[in-house]
């Protein structure tokens, strides 16, 4: 299953900034630790005060393009999700698709009021033709934001308090309808990779809450 805390399958560029910083300040330390030693054992092979201005110049160089380029990296991915955001919203294709699929999960919510409806229902049953058009779609574009988010091209912050809502509703609604084609079936080849990134930010997004989110999925691969 996977993980809620993170995905360490990549290396998103602010984290190995991180650690180049990280690794930084520790070879400061180590450099002060190793300068304070060789003045107790051999003060003739000591650096002068001369070579120690410049090598803190050039640590100071190195945290300063670090710092710049961390800062330069969260600036695009901001701008990059905005950008996102606006295409989607701008997007008559997606305008017309969207609202398809909030009219039929509508009407399933119509027939099927919360205080009386089955857990285990699938909400997708019956869906066919322009209405299963219009799902692929969206979930296909929610794919695409997943695969952003895992992979540290998007600002999650972002996409989390914008899109939260409507991608773990649609999620758990069409969950039957991705499970079928991810295990397959008599007439469907299994695909277990089919919304992966998806079911991934689906779990990690999710209300895990007593009462909400009755069933997750049964077959989400890492």
């Amino acid at each position: 299953m996977a993980s809620h805390k993170g995905d360490p399958s990549f290396w998103r560029p602010s984290f190995v900034l991180g650690l180049l910083f990280f690794a930084a300040l520790i070879s400061l330390a180590v450099f002060f630790w190793w300068h304070a030693w060789l003045r107790r054992t051999a003060p003739a092979e000591a650096l002068e005060k001369q070579q120690i201005v410049v090598l803190l110049a050039a640590w100071l160089a190195v945290i300063g393009w670090i710092t710049t380029s961390w800062t330069s990296i969260r600036n695009s991915v901001k701008q990059h999700t905005v950008n996102t955001l606006l295409q989607s919203r701008l997007s008559a294709t997606y305008m017309e698709r969207a609202d398809r699929v909030n009219k039929f999960f509508g009407g399933y919510e119509a027939r099927h009021p919360l205080k009386t409806r089955d857990p285990d229902a699938d909400p997708t049953q019956g869906i066919s033709g322009d209405d299963e058009e219009a799902l692929r779609y969206i979930l296909n574009y929610f794919e695409y934001i997943a695969i952003g988010v895992r992979h540290g091209d998007l600002h999650e912050a972002m996409l989390r308090a914008s899109l939260r809502s409507i991608l773990t509703k649609t999620t758990f609604y069409s969950r039957d309808w991705i499970e079928r084609r991810v295990g397959g079936g008599p007439t469907l080849a299994p695909n277990p990779l089919l919304y992966r990134n998806l079911r991934w930010l689906y779990l990690r997004w999710r209300d895990a809450a007593p009462g909400n989110d009755l069933r997750a999925f049964s077959m989400v691969r890492g």
